[in-house]
């Protein structure tokens, strides 16, 4: 696969687009799309909304041509024609991140060559010549998005992947392709950078659930972490000449750090227009991952991105693990009562380990089922002792498993008391009646729209 490429006779374009991605004049420079705020194609929790009809406050108002928010445990809350196949110019980067950090290690040397200095665009001004760390070039990649930094980055560890090839930016390529495959997705990526004009044009492409399965997966990795969330943007490099030189580098992810992002990156071409994927974490819903494509300025893309950060949170709720309003035994909820299996007339009450937890749910997802699991009951039985499982579910998914614990002490029959019980089965097999209790559930769960947002 060669990296070659022509310089067309395209100035007024490259101009343009040069301009926008300097100055980050992003309204200006890309046409706007008409597109509905919120259309009933938008699907929430694998529903359209042309079935769930939800009330306008609970929909996302976004411009973005497409888009997904996704769980740390891959449960998708919203779509926007998610699985179109796009372009999504420098997200690009996020594989060129992770075939890089899966092959080579951060202390390796990345030499900078003619094609990586001149490639163009957004850069982290890296000159011919430069040699730094893999790690720097890293930071080099995904701050400031610099292609100069992608194109060292592939040719170094394609190299690494394949010492004998004579095309090692090639191999590289064909690394990337193969993790999407591993990874699921029907993506196709013919550079590390996402250019896709000006001599880059290619079958490139990539998805808002591609690009979300793909960060979610780079996010497992501690340093792609570290990385994405750092706000140190310097970087030392040693010159050509052998002299080191420090480079200060613009972050373009530009709600780093705000309202619970955490790391993200930004990708912007003319065919693309402006797209971002994020990573938020708060503290009443866990982390999340908004992937925003096709939107039409650097605003957009960062207000599409926190009205679905935003949407998310703001329909989290605090769901108690038990809503019962009864008291066992030490005062506790009671959830149930359950037979203890040694006597024919008593039964003993459980409660949950902790009665004040709850469990983050999200409030558009329907409401809660619960499953109460029980063991056979016998012998001497303390306070605190576990007998059994809490399980919670939402829309099929497991959100809550606690354990059930007893909420008195019940004693095992003495041996007249055995005896007693023996007669008194005994009778009830003759008479018919049951053999002991029956497993009483006092706890239910309550609707998820009758709990406050978190």
């Amino acid at each position: 696969m060669s990296r070659l490429h022509t310089s067309r006779a395209l100035p007024r374009r490259a101009a343009y687009l040069a301009a926008c991605i300097a100055l980050g004049a992003s309204v200006a420079c890309f046409p706007a799309t008409a597109l509905a705020s919120q259309p009933d194609t938008d699907i929430i929790c694998g529903a359209p909304e042309s079935e769930r009809q939800d009330a306008a406050e609970d929909r996302p108002d976004i411009s973005a041509r497409n888009a997904i928010v996704v769980g740390q445990d891959g449960t998708v809350y919203y779509e926007r024609d998610a699985d179109k196949q796009v372009k999504i110019a420098s997200i690009t980067k996020v594989m060129t991140a992770i075939v890089a950090l899966e092959n080579a290690d951060l202390d390796d040397e990345v030499v900078v060559d003619h094609e990586a200095a001149t490639v163009g665009q957004s850069s982290a001004d890296l000159r011919e010549g430069d040699v730094l760390t893999m790690e720097e070039a890293l930071r080099a990649l995904l701050i400031p998005s610099g292609n100069d930094a992608g194109m060292a980055i592939a040719s170094t560890v394609g190299a690494i992947i394949d010492p004998k090839s004579d095309d090692p930016y090639a191999v590289f390529i064909q690394a990337m392709n193969d993790k999407a495959a591993e990874l699921g997705m029907d993506s196709k990526f013919t550079n590390p950078h996402g250019l896709d004009f000006d001599g880059w044009e290619g079958d490139m492409h990539s998805s808002a659930r591609d690009v979300a399965t793909m960060f979610a997966y780079a996010m497992k990795n501690d340093t792609f972490r570290s990385l994405t969330a750092s706000d140190e943007n310097v970087i030392e490099v040693t010159g050509a000449d052998g002299e080191e030189r420090s480079i200060a580098m613009i972050e373009r992810n530009t709600i780093l750090g705000k309202e619970g992002n955490i790391g993200g990156k930004t990708g912007g071409t003319y065919d693309a227009l402006q797209c971002f994927v994020g990573a938020f974490s708060r503290e009443n819903g866990g982390e999340v991952y908004t992937v925003v494509l096709g939107c039409d300025g650097d605003k957009e893309r960062f207000a599409d991105t926190l009205t679905l950060a935003n949407w998310y949170y703001d329909h989290v709720v605090a769901y108690p693990v038990t809503t019962s309003t009864v008291t066992a035994m030490n005062g506790a909820p009671l959830v149930a009562r359950v037979p203890h299996a040694d006597w024919t007339d008593k039964d003993v009450d459980v409660t949950v380990v902790d009665p004040e937890a709850t469990v983050p749910v999200f409030s558009l997802a329907g409401d809660v089922e619960q499953d109460i699991q029980v063991d056979t009951v016998s012998g001497n039985v303390t306070e605190g002792q576990k007998l059994g499982t809490l399980t919670l579910t939402q829309d099929g998914r497991e959100i809550a498993s606690v354990e059930l614990v007893s909420a008195e002490n019940q004693n095992a029959p003495d041996p007249v008391s055995w005896v007693l019980v023996q007669i008194d089965r005994l009778v009830r097999l003759v008479t018919g009646d049951p053999a002991d209790t029956d497993t009483e559930i006092v706890s239910e769960p309550v609707a998820v729209t009758e709990l406050d947002a978190a």
